[in-house]
């Protein structure tokens, strides 16, 4: 009753002012403008209050232009029946008017809370079909919802055998009730039937993500009071398990991920031991075979050096098998970000790597092509060399032509290009360094760890690798 006090002395005082001015300009006005005045003041009144104010408005405009404005004025006496029919047409079309007003006041607001509802609908569901982290998800649909139900929310997480909040500036509930909902897969509010089980009072509302007993998050809703419906439970309930299958569908995907990366260490590890077994047995057995012709007494010089020739050329593989393994494990473990870094000449490094051939008695065809000889690289000698190796080592491979292997040193804007050119089979036209994979050769002989190996010295100079056919080819 004391709320409608207000809104009843506002519309008094607006319909006393109206009263006066009617009065002063009567003459103007005549009863016709003096009624279409009354009028406005009641819709105005079924406008802005409720419409029990609307009606008593209705009534004391009747009764001040009966007063004021009809003959015999100052007095409530009626003379004319044409008076009769003005006073009843006006009170008819007020009370009239006043319940349109209020039918159209309550379709507009639930237009417009419909409206909103579905902003929020779509907002929820796009959030929950793009989110790709669950915590992240957590904090954004409690953002939504706060914003839509005008109430704090918070998830509940289960960690270290308890619950715990993720904001710290949030009312804690109870543990006893995280451990019944937990363990009932129920929600605590006073529109459920297991509010009265509950032993300590709460002005939160708890709402598992799951309908069994689990350990999932537990939506918390702080500082509920009487406004809070049971269709506002019903709709927050309904938003919870839209949240809780999204959650439950990024929970999978990460042990899915997590599967495939096992799944996917264990083929590398399977690879690996199967290359050992297969490709590094053969030069063991022929380094093995060798030694024993050796011991042989009436064995030829001639036949001597060659036997000792191969112990070196299968010894020096997998010397250098064994070390692109150690060299990609290196890369790819922590120890890559203590590598130390200096400026560097592309073509020293490319004098190194030719020095490197000549020091184990390699042929070498090669041309070199540096446009400035003054350029210079940040990064590790050693690694960009092994880098230079490698590819001239693929490009010896695959080259099937006299013309040497061309290394070619240019600068494009602020970035340095080293291209290492053969003449061998081009690679596929939807070839890049994505799809460059450890353990995988086309080669019958040899790991494919070079051009991994290339590929992880490559983004650690923070460079980019890349195939192209040569011009010509």
């Amino acid at each position: 009753m004391q709320k409608q006090i207000l809104p009843l002395l506002c519309i008094s005082v607006l319909l006393t002012l109206v009263t006066v001015i009617s009065f002063q300009f009567f003459n103007a006005l005549s009863i016709t403008g003096v009624t279409l005045l009354n009028l406005l003041v009641v819709i105005t009144a079924a406008y802005w209050c409720d419409f029990l104010i609307a009606v008593v408005t209705a009534f004391l405009a009747f009764l001040c232009i009966n007063y004021f404005f009809i003959e015999p004025r100052y007095t409530f006496e009626v003379a004319h029946l044409q008076s009769w029919v003005v006073l009843g047409c006006f009170l008819i079309v007020s009370i009239v008017i006043s319940s349109l007003v209020k039918q159209l006041k309550y379709q507009t607001e639930q237009s417009l809370t419909a409206k909103q509802h579905a902003q929020f609908a779509r907002m929820l569901a796009e959030k929950l079909a793009l989110s790709n982290d669950v915590q992240q998800l957590l904090q954004d649909t409690c953002n939504l919802l706060q914003a839509e139900f005008n109430r704090p929310f918070c998830v509940a997480s289960f960690k270290d055998k308890q619950y715990a909040l993720s904001v710290t500036d949030f009312t804690m509930p109870n543990a006893r009730l995280f451990e019944w909902v937990s363990a009932n897969g129920k929600a605590i509010s006073p529109y459920t039937d297991y509010w009265t089980e509950l032993i300590t009072p709460t002005k939160q509302w708890l709402i598992p993500f799951s309908r069994v007993p689990s350990t999932d998050p537990i939506l918390v809703m702080d500082k509920i009071n009487d406004e809070d419906t049971e269709e506002k439970f019903s709709a927050i309930k309904s938003c919870v398990d839209q949240i809780s299958q999204a959650y439950q569908r990024l929970i999978q995907s990460d042990i899915a991920k997590k599967a495939e990366l096992v799944a996917q260490e264990e083929a590398i590890q399977s690879a690996l031991l199967a290359s050992i077994s297969h490709d590094m047995r053969t030069p063991l057995t022929s380094i093995l075979g060798a030694a024993t012709t050796l011991q042989q007494a009436d064995l030829a010089p001639e036949q001597a050096k060659q036997l000792t020739a191969l112990i070196a050329s299968q010894a020096r593989y997998l010397a250098d098998t064994t070390e692109n393994i150690l060299s990609i494990i290196r890369l790819e473990s922590n120890q890559a970000s203590q590598i130390a870094m200096d400026w560097q000449s592309p073509e020293e490094l490319i004098g190194i790597a030719t020095a490197l051939y000549q020091s184990r008695g390699e042929s070498l065809n090669l041309a070199v092509s540096i446009k400035d000889a003054e350029l210079l690289i940040q990064g590790n000698a050693n690694l960009l060399v092994q880098a230079l190796v490698n590819l001239i080592d693929n490009a010896k491979q695959l080259h099937a032509d006299t013309e040497p292997i061309l290394i070619e040193v240019t600068q494009e804007n602020n970035f340095i290009n080293i291209s290492v050119n053969d003449r061998g089979p081009s690679f596929d036209a939807d070839f890049n360094a994505d799809k460059i994979k450890k353990f995988s050769s086309t080669n019958s002989k040899g790991f494919g760890l070079g051009l991994s190996i290339v590929q992880a010295i490559v983004s650690l100079h923070q460079g980019l690798l890349s195939f192209k056919k040569r011009e010509g080819a």
